[in-house]
């Protein structure tokens, strides 16, 4: 299989609980990651890290693994505050739907509580910290204002500014960001799913949707199994896959398929111009959770150099840091997940759709109001940013006491 970082005991011991759904097979390989010994703060800073406090408190009482009573209290505390968000997020999605119902604002929930009903049958076990809704771009000032009236402030980008301001930031960003203090909810609102409008162009707000049940009577609108999968591969592929919360839902949405399904799945994606995130997707859950996937597909995944490199990414970004830094706060940043973001598609188009989306960086146009007629200069300060920022980060670390 892809990929020859050697993984630690801790990360493949957090996998294999991250492993869907609970069978003696996952039980069977906790212990198997368990048996040369585990550092247990080590594993901790992991699952902070890879935020899947839920699933490794489940995956090691299920499989008897005795640890260290603070480990089994820390992640008892860790997987009990992840439960009690849980509920709160999926109360508020549904007032916020009737909200938005009520504007007569069409929207759809991606990730969030519709996926772990999907993913795990159940709230709870899943981490989420935001609500992510999907509008049509024409709504975005009418789903601001429901928010707003829902006691929701703006804080991305800042709510001091302009509208021709905001007009710009529709233009090349895909989201902005809400949050209500007093509930401590936080929600991104998006009008598309990708940077790069050369991918997810197709899905809106306005496509087929799927029902998901999240009490009686009650249930949210979300993407339909095919526009879903493309969003959740290109989601994790974008951010190189460094979390592996992510990965761990998908591959327990995908693991209550047959291969088939999973095969046509990916066809989808492949003919939605998103094929090689999700074959990056696909080998990374092979590997790490024993998907089952067609051994044709395997090989013919594998067959494409550009994916095994795209999956080398990912398992660094996940586990390639010896302190289990996330990848932003490494030395030179996220800069080999942005250089990977090319090698997702091909096409002229596309490479000029990714330049474009990285030409203007979401920092500066936040901090340097310049006026529309130099706009032009955006680009041009990207890459100089980007390098103080970089340099102001590793002097700020090297500051640290035991730096």
């Amino acid at each position: 299989m892809t990929g020859a970082l050697q993984l630690p005991a801790e990360f493949r011991l957090v996998t294999a609980c991250c492993t869907w759904p609970p069978s003696e097979r996952r039980n069977a390989a906790i212990r198997g990651a368990a048996a040369g010994g585990i550092d247990w703060d080590n594993l901790l800073r992991i699952v902070e890290r890879q935020r899947v406090a839920g699933l490794v408190s489940d995956g090691l009482r299920c499989a008897g693994l005795v640890a260290p009573a603070a480990v089994v209290a820390s992640l008892a505390a860790e997987a009990g505050d992840i439960a009690r968000q849980a509920l709160q997020l999926a109360s508020e999605a549904l007032r916020l739907q009737a909200a938005l119902e009520a504007a007569g604002v069409g929207a759809l929930f991606v990730k969030g509580s519709t996926l772990a009903l999907l993913a795990y049958g159940k709230l709870g076990i899943k981490h989420a910290w935001d609500i992510d809704l999907l509008v049509l771009p024409a709504d975005v000032g009418r789903a601001g204002a429901v928010l707003a009236a829902a006691g929701y402030g703006r804080v991305l980008p800042p709510a001091s500014f302009s509208a021709a301001r905001f007009q710009a930031w529709l233009e090349f960003a895909r989201e902005s960001i809400f949050r209500n203090d007093a509930r401590g909810t936080v929600v991104e609102l998006h009008w598309r799913l990708s940077d790069n409008s050369a991918q997810l162009a197709h899905i809106t707000a306005a496509s087929p949707f799927a029902s998901v049940t999240i009490s009686p009577g009650h249930a949210l609108r979300t993407l339909q199994d095919r526009d879903l999968f493309a969003y959740l591969c290109q989601h994790g592929a974008h951010h190189g896959w460094s979390r592996l919360k992510w990965l761990a839902d998908l591959s327990a949405w995908l693991a209550s398929k047959t291969p088939d399904d999973v095969a046509g799945l990916y066809r989808g994606a492949e003919a939605a111009g998103v094929g090689r995130a999700a074959a990056q997707a696909l080998l990374l859950c092979e590997r790490l959770f024993a998907l089952p996937l067609p051994a044709a597909l395997s090989a013919e995944l594998e067959g494409d150099r550009a994916v095994r490199w795209l999956v080398g990414v990912a398992l660094d970004a996940m586990a390639g840091d010896a302190d289990s830094r996330q990848t932003d706060k490494r030395p030179l940043g996220n800069l080999k997940i942005e250089l990977s973001h090319f090698l997702l598609a091909s096409g002229l188009r596309f490479w000029l759709q990714e330049l474009h989306s990285k030409s203007i960086g979401w920092t500066d146009f936040q901090r340097i109001a310049l006026p529309r007629p130099l706009y032009f200069l955006y680009p041009f300060l990207r890459v100089p940013s980007w390098a103080w920022r970089r340099a102001t980060h590793l002097l700020r670390q090297s500051r640290q006491p035991g730096a």
